[in-house]
């Protein structure tokens, strides 16, 4: 049950992480695109205005020029503050302008098709076509996103060529459908690549920083996430740092074995996992020894988090298949709202803490203030 709580929690981790680097490309590319359409819409509309009227031509510029500023504003919010909506919101919201994108390309041919004029016909396939296929390399890590511009842009055009009803007309439309099929399938392959690439980039990131046994942060990457928070602690919060000790996690590990001492652990992991905020950090400091760093108003909320998490060890102990391998763990907190105490500081102070805790039984949580 813990190991497909761990590898729940660890796919949920890699699937949300993986949607923010593939909204995070498609932002990025998202200059070249809105560039790409702007000369696009110029060209067009500087040659078509030649020979067609000028009423239907200015609402198809203006729909682009307005579309491409909204795309401009999309794209400066998210810079500014990625963390302002969901990745999924901000997919969405990319989606329905490169959607829209696409109809405004789908377009031309419905409305500035002219079975007389070849030479625009040929620019107005070209300008489509070439479209299509340059979205690859901007919206290719998102199959979806890519079928919203390509399949709403070609798609008039081939139905258009199938209308006009000459030899010529078909076969350029079944070259538009084979095409469209390559370019399909080129995105596809793309988006299975680079979606790979980040699978495999978050599962070394997750090696390095992670113990894998238990599903926290390791002892080192711990320091460096704690310091981090340390730097946007409020002046009116505590910093508080818990040492959770393990009692009797030896005899269990000698009695009932490795595998059982693994398995002991992992579940240690997942309670603090669970009993922690969202806010909170946790990670093992090696051992049967593990940490949490809180900020809180209160200290017994961090107190609380401690009872929290000794209560469900109890609870798991009982559990065990030898009553005499009692698991049971010793807390110690330190806090301080002076944000220039250091974390090893603060360390050795929740260590001392926990000392005291097993020296008045074990099982209990005990706290120590820093100057």
């Amino acid at each position: 049950m813990t190991t497909s709580t761990n590898h729940t929690d660890h796919t949920a981790s890699k699937e949300a992480w993986v949607e923010e680097q593939v909204v995070a490309t498609l932002f990025k590319n998202g200059l070249g695109a809105i560039v790409g359409n702007l000369i696009n819409i110029a060209l067009a509309s500087y040659l078509l205005i030649k020979v067609f009227p000028l009423q239907p031509l200015l609402s198809w510029f203006l729909f682009g020029q307005f579309l491409n500023l909204a795309r401009v504003i999309l794209l400066k919010s998210y810079s500014k503050n990625p963390k302002l909506l969901p990745s999924n919101t901000w997919r969405r919201l990319h989606h329905l302008c490169t959607t829209l994108s696409g109809i405004h390309f789908g377009l031309l041919p419905l409305l500035f098709f002219h079975p007389e004029l070849p030479m625009y016909q040929a620019l107005i396939i070209l300008l489509v076509g070439g479209s299509g296929a340059a979205a690859v390399s901007t919206h290719g890590i998102d199959l979806t996103c890519y079928r919203l511009f390509l399949f709403p842009s070609v798609f008039p055009l081939i139905g258009r060529l199938f209308y006009e009803g000459t030899e010529i007309y078909q076969a350029t439309a079944i070259m538009l459908i084979l095409l469209v099929v390559v370019m399909h399938r080129a995105a596809r392959q793309t988006e299975t690549a680079m979606v790979s690439n980040l699978e495999m980039t978050f599962s070394l990131r997750y090696r390095a920083t992670h113990d894998t046994l238990v599903s926290l942060l390791n002892r080192d990457e711990f320091e460096n996430v704690f310091k981090e928070k340390q730097t946007q602690h409020r002046n009116n919060t505590l910093n508080t740092l818990m040492f959770i000790d393990l009692d009797n996690f030896k005899k269990l590990n000698d009695t009932l074995g490795h595998h059982a001492g693994d398995d002991a652990l992992k579940k240690v992991g997942e309670i603090i996992r669970t009993s922690i905020r969202k806010s909170d950090i946790a990670g093992r400091f090696g051992g049967d020894e593990f940490m949490v760093c809180l900020h809180t108003d209160d200290i017994n909320d961090a107190i609380g988090i401690g009872d929290k998490i000794l209560s469900a060890i109890r609870e798991f102990s009982s559990q065990l298949e030898s009553p005499e391998c009692e698991l049971s763990a010793s807390i110690g907190i330190a806090y301080t709202s002076n944000t220039n105490i250091s974390y090893n500081s603060l360390l050795k102070l929740a260590d001392k803490a926990c000392y005291q805790a097993k020296n008045d039984g074990k099982g209990k949580v005990r706290i120590q203030e820093a100057a």
